[in-house]
């Protein structure tokens, strides 16, 4: 690529995560809750979802003491005030309290409008089938992905630092939390729909 070097640096997909990852680990330990949390970076999504298919067949902790799973990809860039909660509706949604906890933490903290159309199981990307949420789902354990959803830097050189909206990725990362923390902080785990 001319005036470009060929270096996939992945600011969006996806470094968006793994900095709200540790941004929301050091929250939950300065305020630690009621739930153990575990944080799980999987390999080779793209290869066919291999690390979360693997890490499911053989998980740390029991599969059954995962309250829930929520998966993120993505998520710093595009509309500013829209962002999108796959495994939310129908047929993907697996667990309505989850959707719930998710859905209540955005109107407390966030107040995204939440953009269901990549969650239609008719949509040209199939993109609830293609992150490391999907095993978890089918496994039985409640999921979630939240994400910003693709933009035209998607696996290019372009996908660069300076190119992610930090404000968003910020609120992105709240919510998350926000939900984390709710299930975390709960009675009891959220039902499987």
């Amino acid at each position: 690529l001319e005036g470009q070097d060929s270096v996939l640096a992945g600011a969006d997909d996806n470094a968006s995560v793994s900095v709200a990852e540790l941004a929301a680990a050091r929250a939950m330990v300065a305020q630690r809750p009621k739930r153990s949390v575990l944080w799980v970076h999987h390999g080779s999504e793209e290869r066919g979802l291999m690390g979360s298919r693997w890490y499911v067949k053989h998980p740390t902790v029991p599969l059954t003491s995962i309250a829930a799973v929520l998966n993120g990809d993505m998520i710093g860039r595009n509309d500013p005030n829209t962002a999108a909660l796959l495994g939310a509706v129908g047929p993907h949604r697996n667990s309505p309290e989850l959707v719930e906890m998710a859905l209540a933490a955005n109107t407390r903290v966030t107040k995204f409008t939440v953009d269901s159309s990549w969650d239609d199981p008719a949509h040209r990307e199939g993109w609830y089938y293609r992150s490391d949420h999907l095993p978890y789902a089918r496994a039985g354990v409640p999921a979630l992905f939240f994400t910003t959803l693709l933009h035209p830097d998607y696996h290019t050189p372009y996908d660069n630092p300076d190119r992610i909206d930090l404000g968003k990725l910020t609120r992105m990362t709240k919510w998350m939390f926000a939900t984390g923390r709710a299930v975390s902080e709960a009675d009891k785990a959220p039902a499987v729909d």
